[in-house]
């Protein structure tokens, strides 16, 4: 284990220095151990990245990236300005490529994410997407194979999984529920699992808008799991300008065998919907889309099953790990 600075804040210059000082360890590290056949380096954290691609460009040590996330894409959620933000991401910009350029193979947990590695790189030719996905075998092992799903009770559950931060648009979907219950429509009930930066306005919110929200705060795996296959329709409520591409949420609904309702811009998770007919795929600044899908689903139950069995199917060819991870092996045996 190498030495790495605290911090607090997912996005933060504290976080920026720990990763330099972490790329700074990793360094010394290298020197003083024996020469591998290979490096596979997930990506980010960028400094500590560029540490290996140097080292392994310096030894001629072949060199596997796994793209996780693209930074600095990820940051301008948060802060955006123009020219400022150019020029504040551009060395991070050049970082990245650098890595990016030197991957003697690309590996990423989407096809988003890997064509952007791509872009700058010489070295490979395709590369590989494998979605960060679930055991299914240990997801299904967690629930009661005979339970009576929720379809059956009074109330329909919406559920969220996941950060609440500023990647999620948590109040849009307290909106579309609001606006049903003004419709006469009260038994639908959100619930909310996860935490983050804005859990506390999410909750200030939900309360000023008098819609039933449940909000568990952070739960083990195996009860958040418990509790997601006891609800109706999943929603995936990515605010518009993010970066994330296939994420873990998406692959537990599908585990789940949930529908889900879909504001995420990127084309990938989108086609991935339409494709499999696994959900509805709404825009994030129209509510009425929202509220119409929502309804859809609230009102149709053979619906709810279909795409709920379509989404299972989904997870069963494309996000369960012990199938699809070993992909990731025979690339790096390659």
């Amino acid at each position: 284990f190498l030495k790495e600075p605290a911090y607090k804040k997912n996005v933060c210059v504290k976080r920026l220095y720990s990763h330099i000082m972490l790329g700074n360890e990793l360094e010394k590290y290298l020197r003083r151990r024996k020469l591998p056949d290979v490096v596979y380096c997930a990506v980010p954290s960028l400094s500590l990245a560029k540490s290996a691609a140097k080292y392994c460009k310096k030894n001629n040590v072949k060199f596997i990236i796994d793209v996780q996330d693209l930074w600095p894409e990820a940051f301008k959620l948060v802060f955006n300005v123009p020219i400022i933000s150019n020029l504040m991401y551009y060395p991070m910009i050049k970082k990245a490529d650098y890595i990016y350029s030197n991957a003697d193979e690309i590996i990423a947990v989407s096809e988003t994410y890997k064509n952007r590695a791509l872009e700058v790189n010489k070295k490979c030719k395709e590369g590989l997407s494998v979605y960060l996905g679930t055991d299914l075998g240990y997801f299904d092992s967690l629930i009661n194979k005979n339970k009576n799903n929720s379809i059956n009770n009074a109330n329909i559950k919406v559920v969220y999984i996941g950060t609440l931060g500023h990647s999620y648009n948590i109040k849009i979907i307290i909106d579309a529920i609001a606006i049903l219950y003004k419709r006469g429509i009260k038994d639908i009930e959100f619930l909310i699992i996860g935490d983050g930066p804005l859990k506390s306005e999410f909750e200030m919110y939900s309360k000023k808008k008098k819609v039933k929200c449940i909000f568990t705060g952070r739960l083990e795996y195996s009860r958040m799991v418990k509790k997601l296959v006891e609800c109706d329709i999943a929603v995936n409520p990515i605010t518009s300008g993010a970066a994330q591409s296939i994420i873990n949420k998406v692959g537990d609904y599908a585990a789940a065998g949930l529908p889900v309702i879909n504001t995420q811009e990127c084309k990938e998770y989108r086609n991935l919907v339409e494709k499999y007919d696994v959900g509805i795929n709404c825009n994030e600044d129209n509510i009425e889309s929202i509220v119409d899908a929502i309804y859809t689903m609230y009102n149709d139950k053979k619906l709810r099953i279909l795409q709920g069995k379509n989404n299972r199917y989904l997870a069963e060819i494309l996000f369960d790990r012990k199938k699809t991870y070993y992909n990731i092996v025979k690339s790096i045996l390659k």
